[in-house]
């Protein structure tokens, strides 16, 4: 998949600060700042920003996402069989406590939900046993899992204004679509935002149509 480009469009007055900024930029660097290296610095800023805040939201351990991980949702839970876990996973949250593990354990399926419990679908132990823990911490006596699937076994589709595009990383996809709802606004924002949000939900079709 190879880079894109945004077309990024800001209104007027945040045109003339911005016009402000790069003149003054440019005093002080002693050469031409451009308006585009402005705009890609914020956006570049925006994107790392939110990245840290959405880690933050679930990960306090040492494991960290996008760095190779040594152990599966299935050696995890075999460590732990008398603990109760709550996974965020591709395919929605599963709670699971000593019970509910063995049965996953023994090829049985489980329920997941989207964040809302009354919408719960079946998840498949094959289908939840392979993946790989990218964060886990203990608090209040539940353990917390941030999961993922398997590196390469994935390929992500997604089509916005009839365009279709192939991604072989989730992460990949995930880092151009936020980009994107930094850089629009608007109708073209909220389509953004619907392929972001299914790329959150682990789905991996993923259309500009409402949520």
């Amino acid at each position: 998949m190879g880079k894109k480009n945004l077309n990024i469009r800001l209104p007027e007055p945040l045109l003339d600060e911005l016009e402000t900024i790069r003149k003054e930029r440019s005093r002080q660097e002693g050469c031409r700042v451009s308006r585009n290296s402005l705009i890609e610095e914020a956006i570049e800023k925006y994107v790392t920003a939110a990245e840290e805040y959405l880690e933050g939201l679930f990960q306090e351990g040492n494991l960290k996402p996008d760095q190779p991980y040594q152990i599966s949702v299935r050696e995890f839970l075999g460590r732990h069989t008398d603990d109760r876990i709550s996974m965020m996973t591709p395919g929605g949250y599963v709670d699971l406590d000593k019970a509910q593990t063995e049965l996953l354990l023994s090829g049985q399926t489980v329920k997941a939900h989207p964040g809302c419990r009354e919408d719960f679908r079946d998840i498949p132990s094959e289908e939840l046993l392979p993946q790989s823990v990218l964060s886990a911490h203990f608090r209040d006596g539940v353990w917390r899992l941030l999961t993922d699937t398997e590196r390469g076994t994935e390929t992500i589709r997604t089509v916005c204004y009839d365009t279709e595009d192939i991604w072989k990383s989730r992460y990949q996809a995930k880092q151009f679509f936020l980009r994107a709802m930094a850089a629009c606004e608007g109708s073209e924002k909220e389509r953004y935002t619907n392929i972001y949000m299914k790329l959150m939900m682990g789905m991996t079709d993923c259309d500009d149509s409402e949520v």
